[in-house]
């Protein structure tokens, strides 16, 4: 059985690189603490030197105060003019211009209100088979046509005429027929009736 010594640390190689590792450390702290100790001897400021300050001989009296004549102050009232109101002498009046005509302004005439005429609801027109002429219904004649018809301020037609034919002369005849003597509401002007034109178309058909 071999047995094995434990080898020093600081044997062998190993010990002796150890060895010089710490010496140089040990000079190298012991050079820094001898150069920081010079430096700080060159450092250091030489020491104050107090030298005390000897009172005057003589003391300085300060210069005398002249004396100040304390003058008295009297306040006075003010003064105020008198004033006195001015005459009629002293005023003089400017002459004012005259008023600027004054522009009334004109209101425009109203437009007058016109209604045409109506029919009348108690007077409506009738225009049946009575005028229907005998000659067109055996003839089978048909069409229609528009009659102008002028109504007085009474209301009455006081005159009519054909405004579009119905292609018959015997069915224009009978519209005219038709209309006179007939009743309508008169055209009005503000209120107030006046004469007046309508147009009344007129159909003749015998189909119905």
């Amino acid at each position: 059985m071999n047995m094995y010594a434990e080898s020093s640390l600081f044997s062998g190689r190993k010990g002796a690189t150890l060895t010089a590792v710490i010496l140089l450390h040990l000079v190298f702290g012991y050079a820094l603490f001898t150069l920081g100790s010079k430096i700080g001897i060159k450092l250091a400021p030489p020491p104050f030197e107090l030298t005390p300050i000897e009172p005057p001989k003589h003391a300085v009296e300060p210069p005398p105060v002249p004396p100040v004549n304390q003058s008295r102050i009297v306040q006075t009232p003010p003064e105020f003019p008198t004033f006195s109101p001015p005459s009629d002498s002293d005023v003089t009046l400017d002459k004012l211009p005259p008023d600027a005509p004054s522009i009334i302004p004109q209101t425009p005439p109203q437009p007058h209100v016109r209604a045409p005429v109506r029919m009348d609801p108690r007077h409506p027109l009738r225009i049946g088979k009575d005028y229907y002429p005998d000659a067109s219904v055996r003839a089978n004649e048909m069409g229609r046509c528009v009659v102008q018809a002028t109504v007085a301020a009474d209301g009455r037609i006081i005159a009519a005429s054909i405004q579009t034919r119905s292609g018959f002369d015997r069915l224009d005849q009978a519209c005219l027929n038709a209309v006179k003597g007939q009743r309508m509401l008169p055209a009005t002007e503000d209120g107030r009736p006046i004469e007046g034109t309508v147009s009344i178309p007129i159909t003749w058909n015998l189909s119905e």
